[in-house]
């Protein structure tokens, strides 16, 4: 029986693609932000420092119909938010032994997914920084309580927000106080609410999802956990161009829940290796500030 070797000549457009998928899968397994804010994708090709305009429709009235009478036309402007796609992030990696790396492909797996954590991280990081645009906030250092929860959908209620979609995210040492809250967690007190309170269990209360995010901003002695609905986000993303044929690189561009990654790999000959490049485009803003509450709660809260 003849066995043959697994070398350079084995490798091909298929890699980078298995790459991608994978990272794709990873970063829809463990992000959070990223799954919870409006999401902005368009397969146009873009490249850093392009702006976006994501339309959103201008504000309609009703009108009182009589009889023998025209409807009342609305003339609703023109909105749009507008994003500058200025985070361009990449992760890179080299495998110096190509044979063995073929041969167990497991390790584009391995090093994918890690590339794909610490992009993942950034994104929840860059989202997490919106804190600071959210127009309403609730001082919660005494102890995150139910009532803070519930005045926070209280402003949300104010300010017309869609009752769907509302997601609260926190900061590990919220989530901890959150937690020890008994409305929130005994099942008897939601399912004597009937079903509105019964979604709570498990993870929902007052119409809130609730998140844990280790990506919270915590600053000054305070983390600044975020309770919005999912349109006071965006996350834009578009496809980074490909290289131009005869370059000598193999690369893959995808997208899954409108967010796009790049796969690129070539032969690195100062290494004697195959170079990987994960990387992808993106932008993030605050399109309603008032959908959103920072609730302050206290970094590093006394255990009792």
């Amino acid at each position: 029986m003849t066995i043959n070797s697994i070398g350079t000549a084995q490798v091909n457009d298929s890699t980078p693609t298995i790459v991608a998928a994978q990272a794709l899968g990873y970063l829809k397994a463990n992000t959070v932000f990223a799954r919870l804010v409006n999401r902005n994708y368009d397969n146009e090709v873009a490249t850093e420092g392009s702006v976006v305009k994501i339309p959103y429709g201008g504000t309609l009235t009703e009108h009182a119909k009589a009889a023998g009478t025209e409807v009342t036309l609305n003339q609703p402007a023109d909105n749009a938010y507008t994003v500058t796609l200025n985070q361009h992030r990449e992760v890179s990696f080299l495998i110096e032994d190509i044979a063995k790396a073929f041969a167990k492909p497991d390790w584009f797996s391995i090093y994918g997914a890690q590339a794909m954590a610490v992009i993942t991280e950034k994104v929840d990081a860059d989202i997490a920084a919106l804190y600071s645009s959210f127009s309403q906030t609730i001082n919660a250092t005494s102890g995150l309580t139910a009532p803070a929860i519930l005045n926070a959908r209280r402003f949300l209620n104010a300010a017309r927000a869609p009752l769907n979609n509302r997601v609260a995210v926190l900061h590990e040492d919220a989530e901890y106080e959150a937690l020890n809250i008994e409305k929130v967690i005994n099942q008897n007190y939601a399912a004597s609410l009937g079903k509105l309170a019964a979604d709570s269990w498990g993870g929902r209360f007052g119409g809130f999802d609730l998140f844990l995010d280790q990506q919270i901003v915590a600053t000054g002695g305070q983390c600044k956990n975020m309770f919005f609905q999912k349109d006071a986000i965006v996350l834009a993303s578009r496809p980074l161009p490909l290289a131009m044929a005869g370059m000598g690189v193999l690369q893959t561009v995808m997208e899954e829940d409108g967010f796009a990654i790049r796969v690129t790999m070539s032969y690195n000959p100062n290494h004697l290796g195959a170079q990987f490049t994960v990387d992808t485009l993106y932008g993030v803003g605050t399109m309603r500030t008032n959908h959103g509450v920072v609730v302050s709660t206290e970094e590093n809260p006394e255990i009792s």
